[in-house]
């Protein structure tokens, strides 16, 4: 006994990966996730079953400004009417939210509550589309895997806020990119994402997955989401981050 948690103890040292090169590395992956400014022409396909599946197109964008991370989604075309969001986070406060649709309330906050809601009825949730660092997670390394022949080192990931209990991660060793993650909450493992490695392109000097999906394992459904087209840092500009950008309504071709 004495001899099998010995091992334990020394499998990280092993696989040459202790917990602070862990989190160094999955620190990277999140920010190639996350922490580009960008906009991006966004299709989602929503699979229920074999038979029935629905389609809805949306305008994304991030901006980081100082320690703050500006989140922008317009429904549809982005024309003035359509439904459209922007969300503030800063680390150690609470994400601020506001939502328009071009009608006569103009801008008005809504509630955050705890990131589960599903963003435009598909199997992604808010809270996989808001940004993440290492620090919002305690983790543990698992061991090594491969995945679609890209080797990888698994993660346990224990959130310390947020709609999911733990999350299994599944880390290229080869670039900074996440190939699979598994969500669980009180009654198991529930969703999963994943991404093929030729899907993961590189832009700059930004990895993006172009095409990944989600699925949610207990109802059946899946989610593809394609990035049609987008720009990246120098080219996405400041003013479309703002509340009266949000009430004007003007999303810009790109």
């Amino acid at each position: 006994m004495r001899q099998r948690w010995a091992l334990v103890l020394l499998l990280p040292w092993l696989l040459g990966f202790d917990g602070s090169r862990a989190r160094e590395a999955l620190d990277l992956a999140l920010h190639h996730l996350y922490g580009a400014n960008l906009l991006a022409g966004i299709e989602l396909t929503v699979k229920e079953n074999e038979r029935s599946y629905s389609q809805s197109f949306f305008a994304f964008g991030r901006k980081h400004k100082g320690d703050e991370v500006r989140t922008l989604v317009y429904a549809g075309d982005g024309r003035r009417g359509a439904p459209r969001a922007l969300l503030f986070q800063r680390r150690g406060a609470r994400d601020r939210i506001f939502v328009s649709d071009g009608g006569r309330e103009g801008v008005r906050p809504v509630s955050s509550g705890k990131y589960a809601w599903r963003l435009f009825g598909s199997d992604f949730s808010y809270d996989d589309f808001r940004a993440h660092t290492a620090d919002e997670y305690r983790i543990e390394v698992l061991g090594e895997d491969q995945m679609q022949g890209e080797a990888c080192r698994v993660l346990r990931l224990r959130p310390l806020t947020g709609p999911y209990r733990m999350q299994l991660v599944w880390l290229s060793t080869q670039r900074p990119v996440i190939l699979r993650t598994d969500y669980f909450d009180e009654q198991g493992l529930f969703k999963r994402y994943r991404a093929q490695p030729e899907d993961i392109v590189q832009h700059f000097e930004w990895w993006v997955p172009m095409r990944d999906e989600m699925l949610d394992l207990r109802m059946g459904s899946r989610t593809v989401r394609r990035i049609r087209n987008i720009l990246i840092d120098a080219e996405v500009p400041d003013e479309l981050f703002t509340l009266t950008q949000l009430a004007r309504g003007r999303m810009p071709s790109f």
